[in-house]
């Protein structure tokens, strides 16, 4: 014959020192692995984090030329004055009725 289901019956201290051993055992390895994963860095990656830094900060400084250079670009297409001062400064031109004087020892701009 059979036993009774009655007979296999788990006394509720068992289950529950069972389940507070089981917690602290998840809450033990929690505390132990993840703040060590957290303040530990893998060395490859500070110096990867530090190049993409250096990367960031190059990428800003072009972004800035192109934009000072899309701002000459659309000044010498509009502005005459932007020309004409172009022209004096890379090309050395002036007017014919104008007279230039060249002093020595000065430096060119």
């Amino acid at each position: 014959m059979p036993k009774p289901l009655a007979d296999m019956h788990v006394p509720p201290a068992i289950r529950r020192w069972g389940g507070r051993v089981g917690l602290a055992l998840i809450v033990a390895i929690a505390i132990g692995y993840l703040p060590g994963q957290v303040l530990r860095k893998d060395p490859r990656t500070v110096k990867l984090t530090g190049q993409l830094d250096e990367l960031d900060a190059e990428a800003r400084q072009l972004a800035a030329a192109n934009a000072a250079l899309a701002r000459d670009i659309e000044a010498l297409r509009n502005d005459v004055g932007a020309i004409e001062d172009r022209a004096r400064a890379d090309l050395g031109m002036v007017y014919p009725d104008e007279v230039v004087l060249r002093v020595k020892g000065a430096a060119a701009p």
